[in-house]
């Protein structure tokens, strides 16, 4: 019997021809290596032989086309899969695929609430990029309603009709100096919080000293980012499982209006100064040390509460990050891997953190010994009375009522992170090193996040050149 090139027939006990197995040989498009793709095809009863051979060349023809169009990443497998049953077996997967993506799960399943109200119903095969683009300009329209609160007669006249202190007024409404400022200044705008503190305070009505208007305001720019992010990565899977021919959410066809970023708030060089100043005062040592490795190393507030002891070098004086310890209300509080890879870092301590780091190691030890078998098996840095790591949600709370306390104005946690970097950029270190110690994945995002500073260093430069050029 005739063997045809990559066509092998096979034959029943008598002899007699009764399918036929083709072979390909291609590549895998997703891995580049070699595959060989292989098909049965069962000659129907009742065909003649010449009909046999022409129905036989077809199929070998559709199959080596199907072949190419898998090697080339252009097949795509029949499914009446809608998006929605996709996107949920996706959400689903995220888990299994990585037992520590409690974040991304949660950021997640947030966005399908939004993408499946969207493109559930249609199929993934219907996806166009003209749907995509008309997904992500209603993104950009999206609002929601935000109630702003403007001072319109300053509350001040009852601080002075009561003979009130400004400091203990602070105190007892939990409001900072900063604040209780701009709520005696007419035409600022506040929280409505702090409003209704003030006004329940002196039992006044809120809105004989506050206006409170209604509005509506466009969703962040991140918020819409990371759901274009989140919408990109399912497609992406589908794609990659043969089930659609192209990611029309990608930015090759479809792209988000640029919104302007938020400008970050810190402390300027001077505030930094004194807010050290004050926490080296600090007598709780737990919130001394948080404070220091926030200002001193600029450390996230999960990393934070994910450092144990071994994480600690005192003969270098180095300090390694590599795991995080976070707070989800589906999951409670969970350590795990550093958000990236290039989290990961170990860098040198400033002499003063050691010297805290020194004094918290001592009061530790003691708290070990007062709490016995609670503590035995942890060797996290922060700890509840129960051994358990610390709750990150607690350091902004700490952090506020430092701030209030002590007279700063309120930046969270992430906000001393931003003060840090930006301190050693405008103290002159190398913007490679500054990146390193930050755990920014590359010089490019430190260079994003913080344009303004180093376009004001450039003009500096500039304004220096000139001056030394032009000394006569």
């Amino acid at each position: 019997m005739k063997k045809l090139k990559n066509c092998y027939p096979k034959t029943n006990k008598i002899g007699e021809v009764i399918s036929y197995r083709f072979f390909y040989t291609g590549k895998d498009y997703y891995t580049g290596k070699p595959k060989q793709y292989t098909k049965t095809w069962k000659i129907p009863q009742g065909l003649s032989a010449k009909q046999i051979e022409l129905e036989r060349k077809k199929v070998e023809i559709e199959f080596i086309q199907e072949c190419e169009r898998k090697t080339c990443g252009t097949y795509i497998q029949e499914t009446n899969i809608t998006f929605k049953e996709y996107s949920n077996q996706w959400l689903n997967r995220i888990l299994i695929r990585n037992e520590e993506s409690y974040s991304y799960y949660i950021r997640a399943k947030y966005s399908l609430q939004i993408l499946n109200d969207y493109f559930g119903n249609y199929l993934l095969t219907k996806i166009s990029p003209t749907l995509v683009q008309r997904f992500y300009d209603y993104l950009y329209e999206r609002t929601y309603t935000k109630e702003i609160v403007t001072v319109k007669k300053s509350i001040l006249e009852l601080v002075d009709k009561n003979s009130l202190n400004k400091t203990q007024l602070s105190l007892d409404c939990g409001i900072n100096r900063h604040t209780l400022k701009l709520a005696n200044t007419i035409g600022e705008k506040i929280s409505k919080e702090t409003a209704t503190t003030l006004s329940n305070y002196f039992n006044e009505p809120i809105t004989k000293y506050f206006d409170i208007k209604k509005q509506q305001v466009k969703y962040s720019k991140s918020t819409n980012q990371g759901i274009k992010t989140i919408l990109v990565s399912i497609l992406n899977e589908a794609k990659r499982q043969q089930l659609i021919e192209h990611n029309y959410a990608s930015n090759e066809y479809n792209s988000l209006k640029t919104i302007p970023s938020k400008e970050k708030e810190i402390y300027t060089t001077s505030e930094s100064k004194e807010f050290v100043k004050t926490l080296l005062k600090e007598t709780n040592i737990k919130k001394k040390l948080v404070f220091a490795l926030l200002i001193f190393l600029g450390l996230r507030k999960s990393e934070i509460c994910g450092l144990s002891w071994d994480n600690i070098n005192f003969d270098y004086n180095t300090i390694s990050i590599n795991k995080n310890t976070i707070y989800l209300p589906e999951f409670g509080i969970v350590t795990k891997s550093t958000k990236t890879l290039s989290s990961k870092r170990c860098m040198s301590i400033p002499n003063q953190l050691v010297l805290i780091l020194q004094e918290y190691k001592v009061w530790y030890n003691e708290q070990k010994t007062i709490h016995g078998d609670l503590w035995v098996n942890s060797n996290h840095l922060f700890l509840q009375d129960n051994g358990k790591p610390m709750n990150p949600c607690t350091i902004n709370s700490w952090l506020r009522d430092f701030e209030l306390k002590n007279g700063f104005k309120h930046i969270p946690p992430h906000s001393l992170r931003h003060t840090c970097i930006t301190i050693q950029l405008d103290a002159g270190i190398p913007l490679k090193v500054v990146s390193k110690r930050a755990g920014h994945s590359s010089e490019k995002i430190t260079l994003d996040i913080y344009t303004h500073l180093l376009q004001s260093q450039d003009n500096q430069a500039a304004d220096t050149l000139n001056n030394y050029l032009m000394e006569m």
